[in-house]
């Protein structure tokens, strides 16, 4: 097995375990589901969105914000992700001060 499989692996494990664990909004769950099934290949982001009725775009931002929550929980660090549109900082310019 190479690097890249046994991530893959280790990865859809993970999923798989967080899954289990239950405590998922339905429609993360269902994100993971479709995207790390228990067996075979997992749907595309095109696949999964027409089968949830949503767009690619948002499956992928639900896959990540996941993903990073269950990292955190792995780690021991916050699994806080803002996931609506509300600006963190009311007033300010994504151009102003404290950008990368």
């Amino acid at each position: 097995m190479n690097g890249v499989d046994h991530q893959a692996a280790g990865l859809r494990a993970t999923v798989r375990a967080a899954i289990a664990a239950g405590g998922l909004e339905d429609t993360v769950r269902a994100v993971l589901e479709r995207r790390f099934p228990a067996e075979g290949p997992g749907a595309s982001l095109d696949e999964a969105g027409a089968a949830l009725g949503m767009s690619p775009a948002m499956v992928a931002h639900i896959e990540f914000a996941a993903l990073c929550a269950i990292a955190a929980g792995r780690s021991g660090r916050s699994a806080a992700i803002p996931t609506s549109s509300r600006d963190p900082h009311p007033g300010r310019s994504h151009t102003e001060g404290g950008g990368a």
